[in-house]
């Protein structure tokens, strides 16, 4: 009688010659499991599917797998996308339950709450008085607003809008520094005080003013830090001055040079809204240092003119404003344009700085 076997040698070769082994170009990151690569497997066919895909070919059955293999990936990227990406063990049900999760929003109201006329007036400004001599004077809430335009301004990749960011941030840390060191001192006036018997209360308003924030970016937020640091600041001082810790020139002058401070950062950072905003200037970009169209220079030339060059440092990312719109994901060949205008900008800076020692130098001697 006749045996059969599954492990028979002629039944192999029946089988390998109904279905041939496929030879095909693989990848680590293979979305299939034999580790077929499209993208390869397109670049060793093209000059065949240049040249007409004969069906005749050897080549036509690795041309009709990746046909195939395109519609299964294209599938599989369908399916993953109904289901939100979700893990296979999450039910259709749970995937798409994404779809009604809304966006984060305030469980509440944001406000601040000011107990002094200086920093009421600091955030709210002043305006021109109708037929009146007065200035007016900037206010943190307008100039929220300005930051707000320039953090906008950073989608556009714009290099002077980081500027300005980068300098706000910088000035406005060195305010706080001071504000906190200066209240440091004043509540260890306090507290020597206090071993001595005598325990002040600071200063506090009557009826102090809770103010709605609601800021769209995060310097608005830091706009309110500041004025609020500032209203304690401006409490302690006239606390000391009130209880006989210090004189009222010192009171004065300690309030004024703060005042000062804040208000020149305010105006310069207004300063760089009020002109990156401009029609002929907005869409400026670090492309336009290196793009031959004509507005791109102009819109270069402008803002040299107005501004001065652009610190290399800024240009090339090296220093960034700590919230931006700018899109990070740059390719290689976008990281070394940046590197090469940078390092152009470096030299440029070099070369002013080396002007300006010899300069020094020259009148020194004189």
């Amino acid at each position: 009688m006749a045996t059969t076997s599954s492990n028979k040698p002629g039944r192999n070769i029946i089988f390998e010659s109904t279905f041939p082994a496929q030879n095909f170009e693989k990848e680590a990151n293979s979305p299939f499991e034999d580790g077929y690569s499209i993208s390869k497997e397109e670049s060793y066919l093209a000059p065949y599917i240049a040249s007409g895909a004969d069906e005749n070919s050897p080549l036509h059955e690795r041309y009709v797998e990746l046909q195939d293999r395109r519609e299964r990936l294209s599938q599989m990227q369908h399916e993953r996308n109904q289901r939100n990406g979700a893990d296979a063990i999450v039910s259709n049900e749970e995937a798409r339950s994404i779809d009604d999760l809304g966006g984060l929003v305030d469980d509440g109201v944001d406000q601040m709450t000011i107990h002094t006329l200086e920093a009421h007036r600091m955030f709210m400004g002043r305006s021109r008085e109708p037929g009146g001599q007065s200035a007016p004077i900037i206010g943190g809430k307008r100039v929220a607003a300005a930051l707000r335009n320039l953090w906008l301004l950073t989608v556009n990749d714009n290099p002077y809008a980081d500027w300005a960011l980068v300098r706000h941030e910088h000035a406005v840390n060195q305010v706080l520094t001071h504000l906190r060191a200066e209240i440091s001192k004043a509540e260890a006036l306090r507290q020597s005080q206090k071993q001595r018997g005598l325990s002040f209360a600071v200063l506090a308003s009557s009826n102090p003013i809770a103010l709605n924030l609601g800021f769209r970016s995060p310097y608005g937020y830091s706009i309110s830090m500041l004025i609020a640091e500032y209203d304690y600041f401006v409490r302690i001082q006239k606390t000391l001055q009130r209880k006989n810790m210090q004189s009222d020139e010192e009171a004065r002058k300690a309030l004024s040079v703060v005042s000062r401070g804040i208000l020149g950062i305010f105006y310069g950072t207004a300063r760089f809204d009020r002109w990156l905003n401009q029609p002929q200037i907005r869409e400026l970009s670090r492309l336009d240092w290196v793009s031959e169209d004509k507005d791109a220079a102009g819109r270069v030339d402008f803002a040299q003119q107005t501004f001065g060059p652009v610190p290399s440092a800024i240009y090339t990312g090296e220093i960034a404003p700590s919230h931006s719109r700018r899109r990070y994901s740059l390719t290689e060949a976008e990281r070394e344009l940046l590197q090469r205008v940078g390092s152009k900008l470096q030299e440029a800076e070099d070369l002013a700085a080396s002007a300006g020692a010899d300069a020094l130098s020259h009148q020194t001697a004189a």
